[in-house]
């Protein structure tokens, strides 16, 4: 019988800002279902969906001409005499990153869970996103996805917009990229044509772009020097890949009927791959 397990208040430091390698922002959602996987197998269990409730994101930087500059970090050793970036050839390297603290609660479908207390013990030693893991409210066990969003109170729940970049699509006659840009541009509040009007949540605050999963762009292999195995018997195949980027909107609490337990369960995210070579993130709401 699934069980759905309550994480609240978790604050992560210097987690990493970067859903992929051109999109700053946006809901950590990969990280958040790689963190609930890796607790399901350490526990010997399965991950059945999660819900992510955002509080606070802090990025780390300083604004200069008008824009966001991200901190950066000295990197560990010193760099080669040719590729130092100054006059001092004693300087370390930077490693150019993009890092945020943030603040958020993950509600987690697991088929069984025996021992809570070796999950607290797991989630107090993880990293989220590359950051550390300094807090979190007292983690429990909840019959229903209600009770947990009723003890975390507030915040927002990152939903999937799939369907608003699909119609927006189709009336503008863009493609999906244009689409995603135009939407991602659009002023807080202003509303679409009545076209959208026939779709639930059409305002347009609070919209976003993130990584929804990857594509692969070769097959898998673990013939390939550099890769990183655990040893020599490990049999881990590796490939490149690429991310596939959504829409994805914020939408307080306040806004949910708590007590409606089959639209609260169609929040949920789960992870598959409708294709061979395409790992997926999906919400329930979408099917």
């Amino acid at each position: 019988m699934s069980q759905f397990v309550l994480i609240p208040r978790l604050k992560i430091q210097n987690a990493n800002l970067q859903t992929s390698g051109f999109v700053l922002g946006g809901a950590p959602l990969m990280a958040a279902a790689m963190f609930c996987h890796n607790l399901a197998r350490q526990l010997g269990t399965q991950d059945n969906g999660f819900l992510l409730i955002h509080h606070d994101r802090q990025d780390l930087g300083n604004m200069a001409y008008g824009r966001f500059m991200p901190a950066q970090r000295r990197g560990a050793t010193f760099i080669g005499k040719k590729d130092y970036s100054s006059k001092n050839k004693y300087a370390l390297s930077l490693q150019p990153t993009a890092s945020c603290h943030l603040e958020i609660s993950l509600i987690i479908q697991f088929d069984r869970l025996r021992h809570l207390g070796r999950l607290a013990e797991l989630v107090g030693r993880s990293r989220f996103a590359g950051g550390q893991v300094i807090k979190t409210g007292e983690i429990k066990q909840v019959q229903h996805l209600g009770d947990a969003l009723k003890t975390i109170g507030n915040g927002f729940v990152v939903q999937d917009r799939k369907d608003l970049l699909q119609v927006y699509q189709q009336y503008y006659q863009v493609n999906r990229l244009q689409a995603l840009v135009q939407l991602l541009a659009q002023k807080p509040d202003q509303r679409l044509p009545s076209l959208l009007d026939k779709l639930p949540d059409h305002k347009l605050s609070w919209l976003a772009a993130t990584a929804m999963g990857y594509a692969l762009l070769e097959q898998p292999t673990n013939q390939r020097s550099g890769i990183r195995q655990a040893d020599e018997q490990d049999t881990t195949t590796h490939a490149y890949a690429e991310p596939l980027i959504g829409l994805i909107q914020y939408q307080t609490l306040r806004d949910f009927d708590l007590n409606d337990a089959e639209q609260l369960e169609k929040l949920l995210w789960y992870y598959h791959w409708p294709q061979p070579d395409v790992f997926l993130l999906q919400q329930h709401r979408m099917n």
